[in-house]
């Protein structure tokens, strides 16, 4: 039942993601962020808190988020020292150390 559930929601992902795209090819300026059906909301602890392309602090950085950006949770690191979030407020979407995310 697990891999049902899990293809299910792959498809919804996928799904998002294509209607963004087209969204963007027509050339909507005002494009919803990506949502999910199992995003947990919070919002980032710090200013200017690096979100990186991995889950490392050696990875690239992707955009900044601060204390009034609300972020969708999207995944946790092996050793759960990050978070995987998308940033509501700017698009970005990467890793940020753990201690900066809060619910």
């Amino acid at each position: 039942m697990n891999s049902v559930i899990r293809g299910k929601s792959a498809g919804k992902r996928a799904g998002a993601v294509a209607g963004l795209l087209v969204a963007a090819t027509l050339g909507g300026a005002a494009l919803a962020a990506p949502a999910y059906a199992d995003d947990v909301y919070g919002h980032c602890t710090g200013e200017g808190v690096r979100i990186r392309a991995a889950a490392s602090t050696s990875s690239s950085v992707v955009g900044l988020c601060y204390s009034n950006h609300r972020l969708a949770h999207r995944d946790v690191s092996g050793d759960g020292q990050w978070d995987k979030v998308y940033d509501v407020n700017t698009g970005a979407s990467g890793w940020i150390s753990h201690g900066y995310w809060s619910w």
